[in-house]
């Protein structure tokens, strides 16, 4: 369970999230710091300003991360993926005040080692609105698609079906999300309640 995965590292995290007062909100499947800051004044920063990193070791938490990716520039959102036992899921995205901090983050900090032999990827992160639900019965009607969808996820703006590409006689969605923090969320959501939809 969650209090037996990783104690050590656990402790740690809570330690600092003490010392420094950051408040650190779980939902959805993963750990959000800011988005704005306590600080924080004026419209969201701009498209181009969010990084995504990668090859995170399971073990490592914001006590960490954080810290390091502040080194670079003042961050506006932090957002930790996490699995359900407590660790991460590997992956994360940290989001700047502005497009140079984010460059500066990927030249400084791709390929940086964390960990003895770990060292992280850290490349723009790309603004994906859509997902693509293949695999669909052919009764199964936009009409039918769209108040499940509502029902499981949130910011669908539209949906297309088509004949799947990949699946003989089976159907394939094209849904629109209001963002790509949206698209991400409903992923993981769609995932979890797929079952639902493929009856």
């Amino acid at each position: 369970m969650w209090s037996e995965v990783n104690q050590e590292n656990k402790v740690a995290l809570l330690c600092w999230v003490k010392e420094t007062g950051i408040k650190l909100v779980q939902v959805n499947g993963q750990r959000k710091y800011g988005g704005p800051p306590p600080d924080w004044f004026g419209s969201p920063p701009p498209s181009g300003t969010e990084v995504f990193i990668g090859k995170i070791p399971q073990d490592i938490y914001e006590d960490k991360l954080i810290p390091l990716f502040q080194s670079v520039g003042k961050l506006y959102e932090f957002r930790l993926m996490m699995t359900f036992s407590g660790l991460n899921r590997g992956f994360a995205y940290a989001k700047y005040m502005n497009r140079y901090s984010a460059q500066k983050a990927i030249t400084v900090l791709n390929k940086y080692e964390i960990q003895m032999g770990c060292h992280l990827l850290v490349c723009r992160s790309t603004n994906k609105c859509e997902l693509c639900i293949d695999g669909l019965a052919p009764s199964v009607k936009e009409c039918h698609l769209l108040p499940m969808l509502q029902e499981l996820t949130t910011g669908v703006l539209s949906i297309s079906i088509h004949p799947s590409p990949f699946k003989k006689q089976l159907q394939l969605a094209e849904v629109k999300y209001i963002s790509h923090q949206a698209a991400a969320i409903a992923k993981k959501a769609l995932v979890e309640g797929l079952s639902k939809l493929m009856l």
